[in-house]
Parts: C-alpha cells; structure tokens; sequence
C-alpha cells in the first residue's frame, strides 16, 4: 500500500486539527493529577496504564475483529519502537519530575521538537525547513517563558540536580522518537501498540511498587482519577494523536502537540484557582505562533507537488514513502 509523505492540503489541516485536539485532551490529565493527591506517582500510573489498556483493548477488538493479543504478535519494527518510546516518555517524566526542579524539567523537556528534527531525516527521510527551525525556537523560547526558566549560571549549571536533567533529555528525546515512531508504523498496528504501551506501563508500575513496598491503590477515589485519565482522557488523546500522525509530517506532529502545554495551566486556572503571569500568557501565545507558522509552512509544502506536476517533487521535501500494508 502506498503511504504518501505529502498528502493533499485538506487532509493536512485535518491531521493537524485531530492533533492538536488529541493534546486539548490529553491537558485535561492535569486535572486528575491534581485531584489525586493522596497517590504515589506509581500507585497513579499503574491505574492509568490498567485504565489505559483496557479502553484501548476494547477499542483495537472492536476496529479489527481480532483478539488484542494476536494483534500485538503481528506489530511491527516501527510499532515496537512506539511502544517502548510511549513507556519510557511515561516513567522517566515520574522520575524527573521527583528528582529535580519542575519549571527546569519541563524547558529540557520542550527540546522533544529540535530532537525531532533531527531524528525525522534518518528515520522517516522527511526533512525541515528553514522556517520550520525558526518556528522551533520561538516554541523553545515560548516554553521556556511559561516555565519560569531563568537564563542565569546558576540555573544553567549541572550541580546536583544532574540526573534529574538526564531523565529529563531522556522523556524529550523518547516522545520525540514515538512520534515519529507512530507516523512510521503500520496504520492497523496503532491500536495495538497503545494496548501494549498501556500494559507494559502498569506492568512496570507494579514492579515499582513491590520494591518501593507501597499498597496498590491510596484509596478509592485517587484509582477511580487514575482510571479515568487513563481509560478516557490519556485513550481519546493519543487515538486522535496516531490518526494525525498519518498526514502530519514527524517534526510537525510534535510542534501541535505543545497544545498540551498552553492549555494546561489554563484548566489549573479555572478549576484549582491557580493563578498565572503574564510571562505564562506571553510564552503560550510564542508556542502558538510557532505552531500556526509550522502548520502553514507545511500546508505549503504540500501544494507544491501537485503545481510542479505530477512526476516532480520539492526539494525539501521527499516523495511518497513505500511501506507494506
């Protein structure tokens, strides 16, 4: 089957719009990590992952009329990939965030579309553009802003919050390899692969609980939050996500996913009273920008096949990719 790199204009602007709606939704997590304060960060990401599994199981059994179990032994290299991307982007975000200065982790982070870029060519032969880098670092200097990142020596030293940096480079530099993991999978392997992400998530979790020696659930409501960010919110966001992955170029699909990040402190806002500044309001509106000018330079991208003819290709811009179906 033929998986085309430049896909027509309109099938461009819906792929974007389903990612960006797939990171809407998955901000919404936010809340049920707040709510959720009686739990250790394991007791919440083994219900989230069973939360998780289990939604997606009934959803991949439902799209393909098979067993989950069969279609997670038919998953492809680039399936695979994703999954174990997936897990990892999850468990060391847990143990940054414990180890390390909040606002720093998340400018680290924020590196995931540099690291994008420059895995997109070697795995997917999808390049970037000039203005596609400059969109990068206004998103990379709108982040920063919102995260209250300051650029002094002090800050910017490794000192001895080093390992916490390391977890840190490391949960940008998976989410930038499942995204384009995702967009490189087959399309009838992206339900199976989240099931196995959301399985080997609760398995490791559970793990980590037997060895830290803590109860399984805090209590009953802190579960049932768990549940339902995982079986609902984290499910629906990332099923939009691979969708969009199937028209949206690699380093692209990471840009429209910083939605997550404006939107975020927007719900911490309005539900928790959590007020915000104005170098938040000034660093999402940065992220924004770059999105729009990404996602139009893009949309560009893909009208020059079809006015250069039918045979010819943009320079930057490779043609249609030959996968198996």
């Amino acid at each position: 089957m033929m998986r085309q790199a430049a896909a027509h204009p309109r099938s461009y602007w819906a792929g974007c719009g389903l990612v960006i709606a797939g990171g809407l939704v998955l901000s919404l997590g936010i809340l049920c990590l707040r709510a959720a304060s009686a739990s250790d960060a394991w007791q919440y990401l083994f219900w989230r992952g069973i939360g998780f599994s289990c939604s997606l199981a009934f959803l991949a059994a439902w799209r393909h009329g098979s067993s989950p179990l069969a279609q997670m032994r038919r998953l492809g290299g680039f399936a695979w990939v994703s999954v174990l991307a997936l897990v990892a982007s999850k468990d060391l975000f847990v143990a940054a965030i414990k180890s390390g200065s909040t606002p720093e982790v998340f400018f680290l982070m924020s590196l995931a579309p540099l690291m994008a870029a420059l895995l997109a060519r070697p795995l997917l032969g999808e390049r970037i553009g000039s203005l596609g880098l400059v969109a990068v670092a206004i998103a990379l200097g709108g982040v920063a802003l919102m995260s209250g990142l300051s650029l002094s020596a002090d800050h910017l030293t490794w000192g001895r919050d080093w390992l916490a940096r390391v977890f840190a480079f490391g949960t940008a530099f998976s989410f930038a390899l499942y995204s384009l993991a995702t967009r490189g999978a087959r399309p009838q392997d992206l339900d199976a692969a989240l099931v196995a992400g959301g399985i080997v998530t609760a398995m490791l979790s559970a793990i980590a609980l037997l060895w830290l020696g803590l109860p399984v659930a805090a209590n009953l409501t802190d579960t049932a939050l768990g549940l339902l960010h995982g079986g609902v919110i984290l499910a629906t966001g990332l099923v939009l996500f691979a969708r969009g992955s199937r028209v949206v170029p690699g380093v692209s699909l990471v840009m429209l996913a910083q939605a997550e990040t404006v939107a975020a402190p927007i719900w911490t806002y309005l539900f928790f009273a959590e007020t915000t500044t104005l170098a938040v309001v000034v660093g999402g509106a940065l992220i924004l920008m770059a999105v729009l000018m990404h996602a139009s330079e893009q949309a560009r991208r893909q009208t020059e096949p079809a006015a250069r003819g039918a045979g010819e290709w943009p320079a930057d811009t490779p043609p249609p990719a030959r996968t198996r179906s």
